[in-house]
């Protein structure tokens, strides 16, 4: 009865072992979400930097009369272990997307930054992505 109850034991623990390397294996860099940072870039030419750690950035503009719009023009994985270093342009479609919309204070949403007021640009780093973890940014401009 003894030998039978350490056969059991044995079995059983085995059957744990396997399980765990399972486990383990099916962790794989793929199944892994990083931070992302993101670049929104201007029709004047100028970009804006969200390094992870940073959700808002408040700027001054002057008036110019022209429209400027505004989209994501890159993004980067910053620690992921093999990419960390690259920046990449959105797709667009698919899971790892980025949506920017536009508003103005006391107007609601617009196209663009054209008249003298304060704006709030909004990014959001989807939720469905499969590479990155959610994130929402915000860019606040005031046209004098």
């Amino acid at each position: 009865m003894k030998k039978f109850k350490r056969l059991i034991l044995i079995i059983a623990a085995a059957v744990a072992c396997v399980c765990m390397c399972f486990a383990f294996a099916a962790c794989t860099e793929e199944d892994t979400k990083y931070d992302v940072a993101i670049r929104v870039e201007c029709s004047d030419g100028r970009i804006y930097e969200f390094p992870v750690g940073t959700d808002e950035l408040h700027i001054e503009i002057p008036y110019t009369g022209r429209k400027r719009t505004y989209w994501v023009d890159s993004y980067n994985l910053p620690d992921h272990p093999r990419w960390g270093n690259e920046w990449f342009s959105p797709s667009g479609e698919g899971a790892n997307v980025f949506h920017l919309s536009i508003a103005m204070e006391g107007t609601g949403e617009v196209e663009g930054i054209e008249d003298r007021g304060v704006y709030c640009v909004s990014i959001e780093a989807d939720s469905t992505s499969d590479l990155w973890n959610f994130r929402y940014v915000w860019l606040f401009i005031t046209v004098k």
